[in-house]
């Protein structure tokens, strides 16, 4: 399964998953449609990994995620219903940060006498997205399944295991908070999974076409400008698709 195969996939998922936010939670199909959708940010944020690893130009690429977060903002805002257009990023927003941690991991993962800091900037956004410091689409889980595809590639059950501790890190840290007044003698109460926490559990779903990939980039225009044009599309596909269900709606 090549790159252009799981982004025309990402994107189809994306689209199901926000028409049935469009639909509405009292809708028959609003469910299945998010669950479906939760498949979309995994394969997102595989994508920018391996983009990552693989990009001859990382300034240019940060460059790209940047100006479509900026060009993304408003058609994200209308769609969402927010109050004000800056009140929270969207999904180009999140990537973009995603793409920089990575790249400052990288980093420092690479100077001898720095790797013990290796991985400061994910504790650090971590940090800010988890005591609501900064604000963007899927926040902190984002952040945590970045350091999963770029840690764990090529291993299958670590990966999964990621996957399932970044939809989780909420709960996981209650958890842990709430073994930790057990053991100060402190009574603790636990809500059960509700069903939109249950629907995450398909997140896990996007690994199949993610282990399935196969390395190449896949077919594309053979004119440079035709393929820069096709790139293009995809990256406008998604404030394009916002603006489209907004009106609609």
């Amino acid at each position: 399964m090549s790159a252009l195969t799981l982004r025309i996939l990402a994107c189809l998922f994306m689209l199901l998953d926000h028409i049935g936010y469009s639909l509405g939670g009292s809708h028959p199909l609003y469910l299945p449609l998010r669950c479906i959708g939760r498949l979309a940010f995994p394969i997102f944020v595989f994508l920018v990994v391996n983009g990552f690893r693989h990009t001859s130009n990382r300034p240019r690429y940060a460059l790209r995620l940047a100006l479509f977060a900026v060009i993304s903002q408003v058609p994200f805002a209308l769609f969402c219903g927010q109050k004000t257009y800056f009140s929270n990023g969207n999904v180009f927003v999140t990537l973009l940060i995603c793409l920089l941690v990575l790249w400052a991991t990288d980093a420092l993962r690479r100077q001898k006498w720095l790797k013990w800091f290796t991985f400061l900037p994910s504790l650090a956004v971590f940090a800010l997205y988890y005591f609501g410091l900064l604000h963007s689409d899927y926040g902190a889980k984002a952040i945590l399944m970045t350091m999963t595809f770029y840690l764990f590639d090529g291993k299958y059950i670590l990966t999964a295991a990621g996957v399932l501790v970044s939809v989780y890190n909420g709960r996981l840290i209650s958890l842990g908070l709430a073994v930790l007044h057990l053991l100060q003698g402190r009574g603790v109460s636990l809500r059960p999974l509700s069903q939109w926490e249950w629907a995450q559990l398909c997140s896990l779903a996007a690994l199949v076409p993610v282990f399935l990939y196969n390395g190449e980039k896949g077919r594309s225009p053979k004119s440079p400008a035709a393929a820069k044009a096709a790139q293009l599309g995809f990256y406008l596909f998604y404030p394009v698709h916002l603006l489209l269900l907004w009106a609609l709606r």
